[in-house]
């Protein structure tokens, strides 16, 4: 198996190796090596899911990244791929049925069926009040944290009950552990 690469500094305080060994650990069949696999990571063009498609290549999977902006996810698949993985992008937005659906038929389409969904999709919504928080932004909130969770795994779960296999795993922020006020769902 390949050393995982520690993650860059600008994400070292708040996620560390450790955490990418954990996700590996969690996302591992036997002993480990996901030689095979393929991995669909939502939110991966930057950040979390960027460091966790890096991960899952490096142990073998082929993963498909998907993000809004196709500029970050091009990035994402010229690193893993510029390392010898195996990766592909696919802008859209998790929280659009029609997006989500093509993006899963395009991964089983070039990879193959889909082993492991990492749901790391998510956006800061707006801060305040309730009653002075616009209600379209609240909501696109809600559609990306937790209706794309849900359409990706509506859309992957099917394939994996067929074949008896798969993993699901949801990154959340702190923000669902403490209380922060005022802020969105």
């Amino acid at each position: 198996m390949k050393e995982v690469r520690k993650p860059t500094a600008q994400f070292a305080d708040a996620f560390d190796a450790n955490d990418i060994e954990a996700l590996k650990i969690a996302a591992a069949w036997g002993d480990g090596d996901l030689s095979g696999r393929v991995a669909i990571i939502t939110g991966g063009g930057r950040g979390i899911g960027r460091l966790v498609a890096e991960a899952l290549a490096a142990a073998g999977a082929a993963v498909a990244v998907t993000a809004r902006s196709e500029d970050q996810l091009v990035e994402t698949v010229a690193s893993i791929t510029g390392a010898g993985g195996t990766a592909i992008a696919l802008p859209g937005d998790v929280s659009d049925p029609e997006s989500v659906t093509e993006a899963v038929h395009q991964v089983e389409r070039q990879l193959g069926p889909i082993d492991l969904l990492i749901n790391n999709a998510g956006i800061s919504g707006p801060i305040g009040p309730v009653w002075e928080v616009d209600a379209g932004e609240w909501w696109r909130t809600f559609g990306v944290n937790l209706q794309g969770v849900f359409l990706f795994a509506h859309a992957v779960l099917p394939g994996m009950v067929a074949r008896r296999s798969g993993r699901i795993i949801n990154v959340s922020s702190n923000a669902g552990a403490f209380r922060w006020p005022l802020v969105s769902a």
